[in-house]
């Protein structure tokens, strides 16, 4: 019962996930120096009184939760930026791995509990004399909010550590499998956007989901613009792309770099960039060594 599930994100773009019974949740998107992002869905606490003042503590499983959170349990829970069907396309996958939580983990979440329960928020009401208005102020003893943060802080920690564990689990078949529905829904919309764009009428239905996938696949639209970082050609001075071979204005070779050709001498700068000119001529009829 104490099993977790984990869902990864192969895009930039965090997903969210909210309705009635599950709550609201958000997958984070990843990072420019991650490969995925993770969220780790917990088995969820809940207590049940059986009457007679008696309460009984039992742990729901994360498995259907996290079916939920990726739409692969409702169509209607699904959807995302207007279209149904699994979050799968938008990069979202559910891996097969079903850690245990650490034993560690557990008694601090159960003792948290414990604790809340027999500690309940304890507040009054009173007027703000600078903007005059009604605000709870907590009036806790100072030792029941240490014990609070200092439990917060241990469970936070030993999550944190969790979830690098379950990093580990993720495997690379599941990381392919998620990047290439991504890359099938990006090329769907690129198609779309293209198709719009061909027809005057709905160039406006083109938004930025479309111009997401655009940028993703590394393709350049009209309907797509990508400011680019434009640097100095080092021969002739131009405006150029930084990932150029060959200048487009004066032809120079830029194979050295940019800015290694940037700090030679002007001559040699010269004779690396343009070798023709500086190539030895051959004479018709010249004898072969």
């Amino acid at each position: 019962m104490s099993q977790a599930s984990i869902i990864i994100n192969v895009s930039e773009q965090e997903q969210l996930h909210s309705n009635g019974l599950s709550g609201t949740w958000i997958v984070p998107g990843k990072k420019a120096n991650e490969e995925f992002a993770v969220l780790v869905v917990y088995p969820t606490p809940e207590i049940q009184d059986i009457g007679d003042q008696r309460r009984v503590m039992h742990w729901l499983k994360s498995k259907p939760l996290a079916l939920d959170i990726v739409g692969m349990r409702s169509d209607a829970a699904s959807h995302g930026y207007g279209s149904p069907g699994t979050k799968e396309k938008w990069g979202l996958l559910l891996c097969e791995a079903e850690p245990d939580l650490p034993k560690e983990l557990l008694n601090a979440l159960e003792k948290e509990i414990e604790f809340l329960n027999f500690n309940p928020p304890d507040v009054k009401m009173r007027k703000d004399n600078k903007s005059g208005a009604i605000v709870a102020v907590n009036i806790e003893p100072d030792n029941v909010k240490k014990e609070k943060e200092e439990i917060s802080f241990r469970i936070q920690d030993l999550r944190a550590d969790f979830v690098k564990e379950c990093r580990k689990l993720v495997t690379k078949k599941e990381v392919q499998r998620a990047k290439h529905a991504l890359q099938i829904e990006d090329q769907r919309l690129v198609a779309e956007g293209d198709r719009m764009w061909a027809r005057p009428t709905e160039q406006q239905n083109i938004n930025e989901i479309h111009r997401r996938s655009c940028t993703r696949l590394g393709q350049e639209r009209p309907w797509s613009y990508v400011p680019q970082q434009l640097v100095d050609c080092p021969g002739c001075g131009s405006k150029i792309k930084e990932n150029v071979l060959s200048c487009s204005h004066c032809g120079g070779w830029l194979d050295e770099g940019i800015e290694t050709l940037r700090e030679m001498p002007a001559k040699e700068r010269a004779m690396k960039m343009y070798p023709d000119r500086y190539a030895e001529p051959v004479t018709a009829g010249a004898a072969k060594k």
